[in-house]
């Protein structure tokens, strides 16, 4: 088994919301709403669907209402996203959405192995992908695919190490043998 480590800063949480308006006709966005959109939140962050979405209830149509979901991942990992009223235009109602928990997106993990495994190795994988978030919480993983040149794939376990302030430490650790 082949470890590699890397570190990787984690952006402050405020830059890790995305904005969003919805046109309500109501005194709040609806519950279903509000899930659609952690929904695809979760995927646009995660790259891939979520398993579920469950929100509290509907967000209020008020500056600085806020609302809490949980979004249960592929791999039974629950995240919660906060939401938060920042402005009331009428009927239109905009919001943002965050993650409550520290996170390591999956195309900075691909992007760190990619460059690792150039150091390393002295080439340039074919391709590095990976699914789902990297939590920031010592013993957090993910799985990742490095395709090499000539089309063989190798596994890929990114798992978190230690969070020291904004910093993400993790090991990148490569299966034995290759994938498939």
């Amino acid at each position: 088994m082949r470890k590699l480590t890397a570190v990787l800063a984690l952006a402050s949480l405020p830059l890790l919301a995305v904005g969003c308006s919805v046109s309500t006709g109501s005194s709040s966005v609806s519950k279903s709403d509000v899930q659609t959109k952690a929904s695809s939140f979760y995927k646009d962050k995660a790259h891939e669907d979520a398993k579920s979405v469950s929100c509290d209830g509907s967000l209020a149509a008020k500056v600085d209402a806020t609302q809490t979901c949980t979004v249960t991942a592929a791999d039974g990992q629950n995240w919660v996203i906060d939401t938060k009223v920042t402005k009331v235009d009428g009927s239109d109602v905009y919001y943002d959405l965050t993650f409550a928990d520290a996170y390591v997106a999956p195309d900075d993990v691909a992007s760190t192995i990619a460059d690792t495994y150039r150091q390393k190795f002295g080439t340039s994988p074919q391709s590095s992908t990976c699914n789902g978030l990297l939590r920031g919480a010592t013993g957090a993983s993910i799985r990742c695919v490095v395709t090499e040149n000539d089309g063989t794939r190798w596994g890929f376990t990114a798992k978190t190490t230690n969070v020291e302030g904004t910093k993400v430490n993790y090991d990148m650790i490569v299966d034995d043998q290759p994938l498939p």
